[in-house]
Protein backbone atom coordinates (compact mmCIF):
# COMPACT_ATOMS: atom_id res chain seq x y z
CA UNK A 1 0.00 0.00 0.00
CA UNK A 2 1.06 3.82 -0.62
CA UNK A 3 1.99 5.44 2.20
CA UNK A 4 2.66 8.91 1.03
CA UNK A 5 2.39 11.73 3.67
CA UNK A 6 2.74 15.26 1.66
CA UNK A 7 0.64 17.54 2.70
CA UNK A 8 1.38 20.36 0.28
CA UNK A 9 0.77 18.25 -2.57
CA UNK A 10 -1.92 19.11 -5.10
CA UNK A 11 -4.01 16.55 -7.23
CA UNK A 12 -4.17 19.21 -10.44
CA UNK A 13 -0.64 18.90 -10.20
CA UNK A 14 0.15 15.71 -9.60
CA UNK A 15 -2.27 14.97 -12.63
CA UNK A 16 -0.07 17.43 -14.64
CA UNK A 17 3.40 16.12 -13.67
CA UNK A 18 2.28 12.79 -15.17
CA UNK A 19 0.81 13.90 -18.54
CA UNK A 20 3.90 16.17 -19.22
CA UNK A 21 5.36 15.82 -21.98
CA UNK A 22 8.33 17.78 -20.48
CA UNK A 23 9.62 18.03 -17.01
CA UNK A 24 7.24 20.16 -14.37
CA UNK A 25 9.82 21.36 -11.96
CA UNK A 26 7.61 24.15 -9.10
CA UNK A 27 11.93 25.01 -8.43
CA UNK A 28 11.26 26.92 -5.08
CA UNK A 29 7.87 25.94 -3.97
CA UNK A 30 7.57 24.86 -0.33
CA UNK A 31 4.34 26.47 0.54
CA UNK A 32 1.24 25.75 -0.88
CA UNK A 33 -1.61 28.13 -0.59
CA UNK A 34 -5.27 27.14 1.23
CA UNK A 35 -8.01 28.69 2.46
CA UNK A 36 -8.73 32.58 3.40
CA UNK A 37 -10.58 34.38 6.09
CA UNK A 38 -11.60 38.16 6.14
CA UNK A 39 -10.37 39.76 9.49
CA UNK A 40 -12.48 43.06 8.37
CA UNK A 41 -13.75 44.57 5.49
CA UNK A 42 -15.16 48.45 6.65
CA UNK A 43 -18.75 49.42 3.87
CA UNK A 44 -18.15 52.14 1.91
CA UNK A 45 -20.17 55.63 2.51
CA UNK A 46 -20.37 58.81 1.15
CA UNK A 47 -17.86 60.84 2.49
CA UNK A 48 -17.23 64.52 2.44
CA UNK A 49 -13.98 64.82 0.23
CA UNK A 50 -10.62 64.17 0.44
CA UNK A 51 -8.63 63.87 4.11
CA UNK A 52 -5.35 65.66 4.75
CA UNK A 53 -3.56 63.01 2.51
CA UNK A 54 -5.80 63.50 -0.54
CA UNK A 55 -7.14 60.00 0.76
CA UNK A 56 -11.21 59.31 0.09
CA UNK A 57 -12.34 58.07 3.88
CA UNK A 58 -15.27 56.17 2.36
CA UNK A 59 -13.67 53.79 0.03
CA UNK A 60 -10.43 53.34 2.65
CA UNK A 61 -11.75 50.42 4.47
CA UNK A 62 -9.15 49.06 6.16
CA UNK A 63 -5.52 48.27 5.96
CA UNK A 64 -2.22 47.39 7.59
CA UNK A 65 -2.66 44.72 9.75
CA UNK A 66 -0.22 42.91 12.34
CA UNK A 67 -1.55 39.82 14.41
CA UNK A 68 -0.14 38.15 18.07
CA UNK A 69 -0.49 34.66 19.67
CA UNK A 70 -1.28 35.35 23.10
CA UNK A 71 -0.17 33.34 26.12
CA UNK A 72 -3.71 31.28 26.20
CA UNK A 73 -3.87 30.44 22.71
CA UNK A 74 -6.07 33.66 21.02
CA UNK A 75 -4.75 35.34 18.69
CA UNK A 76 -4.89 39.43 18.46
CA UNK A 77 -5.50 41.52 15.00
CA UNK A 78 -4.54 45.41 14.90
CA UNK A 79 -5.60 47.10 11.57
CA UNK A 80 -6.41 50.55 10.68
CA UNK A 81 -9.72 51.63 9.50
CA UNK A 82 -11.76 54.78 8.09
CA UNK A 83 -14.96 55.54 9.29
CA UNK A 84 -15.76 59.02 9.49
CA UNK A 85 -14.47 62.00 7.37
CA UNK A 86 -11.46 63.02 8.28
CA UNK A 87 -9.86 65.31 10.63
CA UNK A 88 -9.97 67.96 8.34
CA UNK A 89 -14.25 67.74 8.32
CA UNK A 90 -14.40 66.79 11.69
CA UNK A 91 -12.77 67.78 14.78
CA UNK A 92 -12.95 64.01 16.38
CA UNK A 93 -12.06 62.79 13.11
CA UNK A 94 -9.28 60.67 11.33
CA UNK A 95 -8.27 56.90 10.86
CA UNK A 96 -9.06 54.39 13.96
CA UNK A 97 -7.23 50.64 15.14
CA UNK A 98 -9.78 48.27 15.55
CA UNK A 99 -8.56 44.88 17.81
CA UNK A 100 -10.19 41.98 16.32
CA UNK A 101 -9.40 38.54 18.37
CA UNK A 102 -9.72 34.56 17.30
CA UNK A 103 -10.30 31.30 19.55
CA UNK A 104 -10.27 29.02 16.54
CA UNK A 105 -6.51 29.87 15.34
CA UNK A 106 -7.30 32.92 12.87
CA UNK A 107 -10.13 31.17 11.14
CA UNK A 108 -12.67 33.67 12.36
CA UNK A 109 -12.72 36.73 14.05
CA UNK A 110 -14.57 39.21 16.16
CA UNK A 111 -14.15 42.95 17.09
CA UNK A 112 -13.11 43.32 20.34
CA UNK A 113 -12.37 47.28 20.50
CA UNK A 114 -11.79 50.63 19.08
CA UNK A 115 -9.01 52.85 19.46
CA UNK A 116 -8.90 56.89 18.93
CA UNK A 117 -7.46 59.98 19.11
CA UNK A 118 -9.86 62.79 18.14
CA UNK A 119 -8.31 64.89 15.43
CA UNK A 120 -5.34 62.51 14.41
CA UNK A 121 -4.44 59.51 12.13
CA UNK A 122 -4.04 56.09 13.79
CA UNK A 123 -2.30 53.52 12.26
CA UNK A 124 0.88 51.58 11.93
CA UNK A 125 -0.40 49.17 15.09
CA UNK A 126 1.86 46.16 16.11
CA UNK A 127 1.01 44.24 19.07
CA UNK A 128 2.96 42.19 21.75
CA UNK A 129 2.88 39.97 25.03
CA UNK A 130 5.33 40.55 28.32
CA UNK A 131 5.60 37.92 30.46
CA UNK A 132 3.10 39.40 32.97
CA UNK A 133 0.37 38.91 30.57
CA UNK A 134 -0.09 42.66 29.74
CA UNK A 135 -0.51 43.57 25.78
CA UNK A 136 1.27 46.36 24.25
CA UNK A 137 0.05 48.31 21.31
CA UNK A 138 2.50 51.02 19.27
CA UNK A 139 1.27 52.84 16.36
CA UNK A 140 1.78 56.07 15.09
CA UNK A 141 -0.42 59.09 15.59
CA UNK A 142 -0.36 61.49 13.52
CA UNK A 143 -1.59 65.40 12.45
CA UNK A 144 0.11 65.21 8.95
CA UNK A 145 3.28 67.89 8.42
CA UNK A 146 2.09 69.42 12.10
CA UNK A 147 2.43 66.25 14.43
CA UNK A 148 4.09 63.01 14.75
CA UNK A 149 3.72 60.41 17.85
CA UNK A 150 4.78 56.85 18.14
CA UNK A 151 1.75 55.62 21.07
CA UNK A 152 2.28 52.71 23.35
CA UNK A 153 -1.28 51.39 24.74
CA UNK A 154 -1.48 48.97 27.29
CA UNK A 155 -4.34 46.43 28.03
CA UNK A 156 -4.90 44.15 30.57
CA UNK A 157 -7.64 42.19 30.14
CA UNK A 158 -6.92 40.61 26.90
CA UNK A 159 -7.07 43.30 24.26
CA UNK A 160 -11.31 44.62 25.67
CA UNK A 161 -9.96 47.53 27.18
CA UNK A 162 -6.64 49.88 26.38
CA UNK A 163 -5.07 52.27 28.27
CA UNK A 164 -2.07 55.18 27.17
CA UNK A 165 1.04 54.23 28.82
CA UNK A 166 3.90 55.84 26.75
CA UNK A 167 5.20 57.98 23.78
CA UNK A 168 8.41 56.52 22.15
CA UNK A 169 9.38 59.71 20.51
CA UNK A 170 7.36 62.41 18.49
CA UNK A 171 8.22 65.58 16.40
CA UNK A 172 5.57 68.75 16.75
CA UNK A 173 5.03 72.25 15.02
CA UNK A 174 2.81 74.43 13.91
CA UNK A 175 0.50 73.08 11.02
CA UNK A 176 2.45 73.00 7.76
CA UNK A 177 6.13 73.42 9.85
CA UNK A 178 7.07 69.54 9.72
CA UNK A 179 6.67 69.54 5.72
CA UNK A 180 8.78 70.17 3.02
CA UNK A 181 10.63 68.24 3.60
CA UNK A 182 8.82 65.89 6.22
CA UNK A 183 9.38 65.51 9.29
CA UNK A 184 7.93 62.47 10.93
CA UNK A 185 8.42 58.85 12.96
CA UNK A 186 6.67 56.12 11.53
CA UNK A 187 6.07 52.24 11.47
CA UNK A 188 6.93 51.40 15.43
CA UNK A 189 7.69 47.69 15.67
CA UNK A 190 8.21 46.36 19.12
CA UNK A 191 10.58 43.10 19.97
CA UNK A 192 11.14 41.25 23.41
CA UNK A 193 14.99 40.63 24.08
CA UNK A 194 16.74 38.58 26.03
CA UNK A 195 17.30 40.60 29.10
CA UNK A 196 13.42 41.15 29.36
CA UNK A 197 13.44 44.21 27.64
CA UNK A 198 11.15 45.98 25.48
CA UNK A 199 12.97 47.03 22.16
CA UNK A 200 11.26 48.92 19.61
CA UNK A 201 12.42 50.06 15.93
CA UNK A 202 10.79 52.80 13.39
CA UNK A 203 11.44 55.21 10.76
CA UNK A 204 12.67 58.59 11.68
CA UNK A 205 13.28 61.70 9.37
CA UNK A 206 13.99 63.79 12.59
CA UNK A 207 17.49 64.13 11.27
CA UNK A 208 16.48 65.88 7.56
CA UNK A 209 17.74 69.10 8.55
CA UNK A 210 20.71 68.35 11.06
CA UNK A 211 24.26 67.95 9.94
CA UNK A 212 24.77 65.47 9.07
CA UNK A 213 21.60 64.89 7.24
CA UNK A 214 19.58 61.89 6.81
CA UNK A 215 16.41 62.17 4.97
CA UNK A 216 14.79 58.89 6.85
CA UNK A 217 17.34 56.23 9.62
CA UNK A 218 15.43 53.49 11.10
CA UNK A 219 15.75 53.90 14.93
CA UNK A 220 15.22 52.18 18.25
CA UNK A 221 14.82 52.35 21.94
CA UNK A 222 14.76 50.07 24.83
CA UNK A 223 12.55 50.36 27.46
CA UNK A 224 13.69 48.52 30.73
CA UNK A 225 10.05 48.70 32.54
CA UNK A 226 7.36 46.84 30.62
CA UNK A 227 7.31 50.18 27.64
CA UNK A 228 6.17 52.99 30.46
CA UNK A 229 9.42 54.85 29.22
CA UNK A 230 11.89 54.38 26.89
CA UNK A 231 16.06 55.26 26.72
CA UNK A 232 18.00 57.17 23.77
CA UNK A 233 17.99 56.87 20.62
CA UNK A 234 20.18 54.43 18.68
CA UNK A 235 20.66 54.24 15.24
CA UNK A 236 19.90 50.44 13.29
CA UNK A 237 19.92 51.47 9.58
CA UNK A 238 21.35 54.86 7.54
CA UNK A 239 23.75 55.59 4.63
CA UNK A 240 26.53 57.39 6.19
CA UNK A 241 27.24 58.15 2.70
CA UNK A 242 24.12 59.14 0.92
CA UNK A 243 21.93 61.87 3.14
CA UNK A 244 18.51 60.57 0.33
CA UNK A 245 18.82 57.06 1.13
CA UNK A 246 15.43 56.81 3.21
CA UNK A 247 15.57 53.08 5.32
CA UNK A 248 12.60 52.63 7.15
CA UNK A 249 9.54 50.21 7.74
CA UNK A 250 11.48 48.05 9.97
CA UNK A 251 10.23 44.49 11.02
CA UNK A 252 12.80 42.63 12.70
CA UNK A 253 12.36 39.17 14.31
CA UNK A 254 15.18 36.81 17.18
CA UNK A 255 16.43 33.66 14.94
CA UNK A 256 16.93 30.27 16.07
CA UNK A 257 20.95 30.49 15.82
CA UNK A 258 20.07 33.70 18.77
CA UNK A 259 20.72 36.19 16.47
CA UNK A 260 18.49 39.12 15.69
CA UNK A 261 17.35 40.55 12.28
CA UNK A 262 16.09 42.92 10.58
CA UNK A 263 14.22 43.80 7.19
CA UNK A 264 13.50 47.13 5.52
CA UNK A 265 13.12 48.82 2.53
CA UNK A 266 15.40 51.40 1.43
CA UNK A 267 13.83 54.06 -0.85
CA UNK A 268 15.07 57.20 -2.50
CA UNK A 269 18.69 55.97 -3.05
CA UNK A 270 17.93 52.08 -3.67
CA UNK A 271 14.08 51.88 -5.35
CA UNK A 272 12.69 50.71 -2.06
CA UNK A 273 14.59 47.67 -2.61
CA UNK A 274 14.77 45.42 0.84
CA UNK A 275 17.79 45.47 2.40
CA UNK A 276 18.74 43.38 6.01
CA UNK A 277 21.20 43.83 9.23
CA UNK A 278 21.80 41.54 12.11
CA UNK A 279 22.48 41.79 15.67
CA UNK A 280 24.27 39.86 18.12
CA UNK A 281 22.13 41.50 21.33
CA UNK A 282 19.76 43.82 19.38
CA UNK A 283 21.17 46.60 20.52
CA UNK A 284 24.57 47.24 18.34
CA UNK A 285 24.24 47.31 15.09
CA UNK A 286 26.83 48.16 12.58
CA UNK A 287 26.81 51.33 9.91
CA UNK A 288 25.16 51.47 7.03
CA UNK A 289 22.44 50.08 5.20
CA UNK A 290 23.28 46.23 5.47
CA UNK A 291 23.06 43.59 2.50
CA UNK A 292 20.02 43.76 0.14
CA UNK A 293 18.70 40.11 0.20
CA UNK A 294 19.04 38.15 -2.92
CA UNK A 295 15.70 38.46 -4.39
CA UNK A 296 13.09 40.30 -6.31
CA UNK A 297 11.46 42.01 -2.99
CA UNK A 298 10.55 45.72 -2.88
CA UNK A 299 8.66 47.99 0.05
CA UNK A 300 6.90 47.66 2.86
CA UNK A 301 8.99 44.33 4.29
CA UNK A 302 7.87 41.45 6.79
CA UNK A 303 10.23 38.87 8.35
CA UNK A 304 9.32 35.31 10.07
CA UNK A 305 11.37 33.36 12.07
CA UNK A 306 10.24 29.36 11.81
CA UNK A 307 10.17 27.54 14.80
CA UNK A 308 12.74 24.91 12.26
CA UNK A 309 15.22 27.77 12.11
CA UNK A 310 13.82 28.50 8.44
CA UNK A 311 13.36 32.50 7.65
CA UNK A 312 10.14 34.02 5.72
CA UNK A 313 9.82 36.53 4.24
CA UNK A 314 7.79 39.29 2.36
CA UNK A 315 6.84 42.93 0.52
CA UNK A 316 4.72 44.65 -1.50
CA UNK A 317 6.65 43.06 -4.51
CA UNK A 318 4.25 39.57 -4.02
CA UNK A 319 6.76 37.49 -3.38
CA UNK A 320 7.08 34.92 -0.38
CA UNK A 321 10.48 34.22 -0.43
CA UNK A 322 12.51 31.39 2.09
CA UNK A 323 16.13 31.18 3.64
CA UNK A 324 17.74 28.30 5.06
CA UNK A 325 20.95 29.58 6.26
CA UNK A 326 19.88 32.92 8.37
CA UNK A 327 19.35 35.03 5.76
CA UNK A 328 22.55 34.94 4.00
CA UNK A 329 20.59 33.32 1.06
CA UNK A 330 16.55 33.50 -0.12
CA UNK A 331 14.83 31.46 -2.95
CA UNK A 332 10.91 32.43 -3.58
CA UNK A 333 7.96 30.47 -3.77
CA UNK A 334 6.28 29.76 -7.39
CA UNK A 335 2.90 31.07 -6.54
CA UNK A 336 2.02 33.99 -4.16
CA UNK A 337 -0.65 34.51 -1.61
CA UNK A 338 -3.21 36.94 -2.73
CA UNK A 339 -3.53 38.93 -6.01
CA UNK A 340 -1.41 41.91 -4.75
CA UNK A 341 0.13 42.64 -1.82
CA UNK A 342 0.36 45.58 0.80
CA UNK A 343 1.70 45.87 3.72
CA UNK A 344 2.07 41.88 4.51
CA UNK A 345 2.27 40.11 7.46
CA UNK A 346 3.20 36.42 8.48
CA UNK A 347 2.71 34.30 11.36
CA UNK A 348 3.30 30.70 12.19
CA UNK A 349 -0.26 28.97 13.29
CA UNK A 350 0.53 25.32 13.17
CA UNK A 351 3.69 23.08 13.02
CA UNK A 352 3.40 23.18 9.00
CA UNK A 353 1.18 25.87 8.69
CA UNK A 354 1.85 29.74 8.60
CA UNK A 355 -0.95 32.39 8.29
CA UNK A 356 -0.29 35.64 5.60
CA UNK A 357 -1.91 38.67 6.59
CA UNK A 358 -2.53 41.58 3.72
CA UNK A 359 -4.46 44.24 2.92
CA UNK A 360 -6.13 43.37 -0.03
CA UNK A 361 -7.43 45.33 -3.12
CA UNK A 362 -11.16 45.82 -3.36
CA UNK A 363 -13.68 46.63 -6.35
CA UNK A 364 -15.05 49.18 -4.79
CA UNK A 365 -11.36 50.62 -3.76
CA UNK A 366 -9.18 50.83 -0.70
CA UNK A 367 -8.54 47.08 0.94
CA UNK A 368 -10.47 44.84 3.28
CA UNK A 369 -7.93 42.67 5.65
CA UNK A 370 -7.62 38.98 5.00
CA UNK A 371 -5.49 36.17 6.26
CA UNK A 372 -4.48 32.80 3.90
CA UNK A 373 -3.20 30.21 5.02
CA UNK A 374 -0.25 28.26 3.98
CA UNK A 375 0.86 24.90 4.17
CA UNK A 376 4.56 24.47 4.56
CA UNK A 377 5.75 20.85 2.74
CA UNK A 378 7.18 18.89 6.38
CA UNK A 379 7.65 14.96 5.37
CA UNK A 380 7.40 12.50 2.23
CA UNK A 381 7.42 9.30 2.74
CA UNK A 382 6.79 6.89 -1.06
CA UNK A 383 7.33 3.02 -0.67
CA UNK A 384 6.22 2.84 -5.06
CA UNK A 385 3.35 0.43 -4.60
CA UNK A 386 1.36 2.81 -6.66
CA UNK A 387 3.07 5.36 -8.71
CA UNK A 388 5.35 8.16 -8.77
CA UNK A 389 3.11 10.83 -8.62
CA UNK A 390 4.53 14.09 -7.63
CA UNK A 391 8.10 13.72 -9.50
CA UNK A 392 9.42 15.40 -12.69
CA UNK A 393 11.43 12.91 -14.72
CA UNK A 394 14.59 14.09 -16.79
CA UNK A 395 15.33 11.77 -19.43
CA UNK A 396 15.95 8.01 -18.79
CA UNK A 397 13.39 5.61 -18.89
CA UNK A 398 10.88 5.08 -15.57
CA UNK A 399 8.86 2.85 -14.45
CA UNK A 400 7.03 1.69 -11.09
CA UNK A 401 6.43 -1.73 -11.07
CA UNK A 402 7.21 -4.61 -8.47
CA UNK A 403 7.28 -1.81 -5.42
CA UNK A 404 10.12 -0.14 -6.91
CA UNK A 405 11.09 2.78 -8.63
CA UNK A 406 13.13 1.53 -11.91
CA UNK A 407 15.11 3.28 -14.05
CA UNK A 408 17.08 2.26 -17.21
CA UNK A 409 19.08 5.33 -17.14
CA UNK A 410 21.69 6.64 -19.98
CA UNK A 411 23.32 9.90 -19.00
CA UNK A 412 23.27 10.16 -15.11
CA UNK A 413 18.96 10.30 -15.34
CA UNK A 414 16.96 11.74 -12.30
CA UNK A 415 13.81 12.47 -10.78
CA UNK A 416 13.26 14.93 -8.81
CA UNK A 417 10.26 15.31 -6.18
CA UNK A 418 7.72 18.82 -7.04
CA UNK A 419 6.52 20.88 -4.35
CA UNK A 420 9.24 19.68 -2.16
CA UNK A 421 9.68 20.03 1.66
CA UNK A 422 12.77 22.60 1.84
CA UNK A 423 14.08 22.48 5.41
CA UNK A 424 16.64 24.10 6.89
CA UNK A 425 17.77 20.83 8.47
CA UNK A 426 16.03 17.16 7.29
CA UNK A 427 16.99 13.43 6.83
CA UNK A 428 16.85 12.10 3.70
CA UNK A 429 16.16 8.27 3.37
CA UNK A 430 15.73 5.75 0.67
CA UNK A 431 16.74 1.98 -0.33
CA UNK A 432 19.13 1.51 -3.43
CA UNK A 433 19.90 -1.64 -5.90
CA UNK A 434 22.16 -1.70 -8.44
CA UNK A 435 20.53 -3.76 -11.01
CA UNK A 436 24.18 -4.08 -12.64
CA UNK A 437 27.67 -2.18 -12.62
CA UNK A 438 27.34 1.20 -12.18
CA UNK A 439 25.94 4.14 -9.55
CA UNK A 440 23.01 5.55 -8.61
CA UNK A 441 22.17 8.40 -5.84
CA UNK A 442 20.29 10.54 -3.49
CA UNK A 443 19.84 13.92 -4.26
CA UNK A 444 19.06 16.98 -1.87
CA UNK A 445 19.26 20.47 -2.17
CA UNK A 446 18.81 20.41 -5.50
CA UNK A 447 17.65 23.77 -7.69
CA UNK A 448 17.90 24.91 -11.20
CA UNK A 449 17.49 21.31 -12.65
CA UNK A 450 17.83 20.82 -16.16
CA UNK A 451 18.07 17.43 -18.56
CA UNK A 452 21.67 16.33 -17.89
CA UNK A 453 24.17 14.56 -15.65
CA UNK A 454 25.41 18.11 -14.00
CA UNK A 455 22.85 20.55 -15.05
CA UNK A 456 21.41 21.30 -11.74
CA UNK A 457 23.16 22.69 -8.21
CA UNK A 458 22.65 20.99 -4.75
CA UNK A 459 23.96 18.06 -4.02
CA UNK A 460 24.03 13.88 -4.62
CA UNK A 461 25.47 11.32 -2.49
CA UNK A 462 25.36 8.09 -3.95
CA UNK A 463 26.84 4.25 -4.24
CA UNK A 464 29.39 2.75 -6.93
CA UNK A 465 29.92 -0.91 -7.85
CA UNK A 466 33.32 0.11 -7.69
CA UNK A 467 33.10 -0.36 -4.19
CA UNK A 468 33.22 3.13 -3.32
CA UNK A 469 30.29 5.42 -1.56
CA UNK A 470 30.56 9.22 -2.23
CA UNK A 471 29.36 12.65 -1.64
CA UNK A 472 29.45 15.62 -4.36
CA UNK A 473 28.16 18.62 -5.26
CA UNK A 474 26.54 20.13 -8.84
CA UNK A 475 26.67 23.65 -10.10
CA UNK A 476 26.11 23.18 -13.74
CA UNK A 477 29.65 20.64 -12.94
CA UNK A 478 30.35 17.91 -10.65
CA UNK A 479 32.74 18.34 -7.67
CA UNK A 480 33.56 15.44 -5.85
CA UNK A 481 33.90 16.06 -2.23
CA UNK A 482 34.50 13.08 -0.33
CA UNK A 483 34.64 8.81 -1.26
CA UNK A 484 35.10 6.59 0.84
CA UNK A 485 35.86 3.16 -0.10
CA UNK A 486 32.79 0.22 0.79
CA UNK A 487 32.35 -3.15 -1.19
CA UNK A 488 29.30 -2.65 -3.40
CA UNK A 489 27.35 -5.75 -4.95
CA UNK A 490 25.04 -5.45 -7.59
CA UNK A 491 21.39 -6.64 -7.04
CA UNK A 492 21.39 -5.92 -3.44
CA UNK A 493 19.56 -3.15 -1.32
CA UNK A 494 21.53 -0.63 0.52
CA UNK A 495 19.65 1.51 2.83
CA UNK A 496 21.62 5.11 2.64
CA UNK A 497 20.84 8.14 4.97
CA UNK A 498 21.66 11.52 4.49
CA UNK A 499 21.29 13.99 7.45
CA UNK A 500 21.46 17.60 6.83
CA UNK A 501 21.99 19.65 9.79
CA UNK A 502 22.67 23.26 9.01
CA UNK A 503 25.42 23.34 6.62
CA UNK A 504 26.68 20.01 7.93
CA UNK A 505 25.88 16.62 5.59
CA UNK A 506 26.18 13.01 7.25
CA UNK A 507 25.74 9.86 4.85
CA UNK A 508 25.30 7.06 6.23
CA UNK A 509 25.15 3.62 4.19
CA UNK A 510 24.15 0.00 5.71
CA UNK A 511 25.37 1.08 9.16
CA UNK A 512 22.70 3.85 10.34
CA UNK A 513 24.66 4.36 13.52
CA UNK A 514 28.72 5.42 11.84
CA UNK A 515 28.57 7.28 8.90
CA UNK A 516 30.15 6.75 6.12
CA UNK A 517 31.04 10.63 4.80
CA UNK A 518 30.78 13.15 7.89
CA UNK A 519 30.96 16.65 5.52
CA UNK A 520 30.35 20.88 5.82
CA UNK A 521 29.56 22.22 2.96
CA UNK A 522 26.99 25.22 3.39
CA UNK A 523 27.37 25.86 -0.73
CA UNK A 524 23.19 25.62 -1.18
CA UNK A 525 21.18 25.50 1.49
CA UNK A 526 17.81 24.64 0.08
CA UNK A 527 15.84 22.84 -2.98
CA UNK A 528 14.11 19.39 -3.90
CA UNK A 529 15.39 15.71 -3.40
CA UNK A 530 15.13 12.81 -5.62
CA UNK A 531 17.20 9.97 -7.13
CA UNK A 532 19.23 9.92 -9.88
CA UNK A 533 20.86 6.54 -11.78
CA UNK A 534 24.41 5.81 -13.58
CA UNK A 535 25.82 6.46 -17.07
CA UNK A 536 24.39 3.55 -18.68
CA UNK A 537 23.06 1.07 -16.04
CA UNK A 538 20.10 0.63 -14.10
CA UNK A 539 18.95 0.92 -10.73
CA UNK A 540 15.93 0.38 -8.57
CA UNK A 541 14.90 2.50 -5.36
CA UNK A 542 12.26 2.23 -2.46
CA UNK A 543 11.23 3.31 0.93
CA UNK A 544 11.97 6.96 -0.45
CA UNK A 545 11.27 9.31 2.86
CA UNK A 546 11.97 12.81 3.90
CA UNK A 547 11.79 13.68 8.00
Amino acid sequence: MLKKVFTSLSASLCLLLIFAAIPVFAANGPVVWGSSSTITNINTFTDAGPDARGLRPGTFGAEYARMIKLANGDWLAVAAIYDNNGYTKVSWGGTRLQVFRSTDNCRTWSLMSTLWEDGRDLDNGQLIQLANGEILLAMRSVRWQESYKLRVYKSVNGGANWSFLSTIDENNGAPGALGNPDKGVYEPHMQLLNDGSVAVMYASEKHVTENPSYSQIISQKISTNGGASWGNEIYVAWDPSNSGARPGMPVWTKMANGQYIVAFEVCGTQSCRIFTKKSADGKTWSSGIGTQVSTNQQGGPYILSLADGRLLLSSNSNVLSLSNDYGNNWVDNDIPAFGNSWWTAMYQTGANEIAFVNSVDRSVGGHNVQVRFGTLSGTYSNDFSANDNGWARYAGTWAVSGGTYNLNSVNADKSLLTPYPSKMSYTLEGDIRLNNAGQASLLFNVTSPGTGADLQKGYAAGIDSAGEVWLGRFNNNWTSLQTVNTPIAVNTWYHMKVVVNNGNIKVYVGDMTVPKIDKNDAVFTSGTVGVRGGFGNSVSFDNFTVN
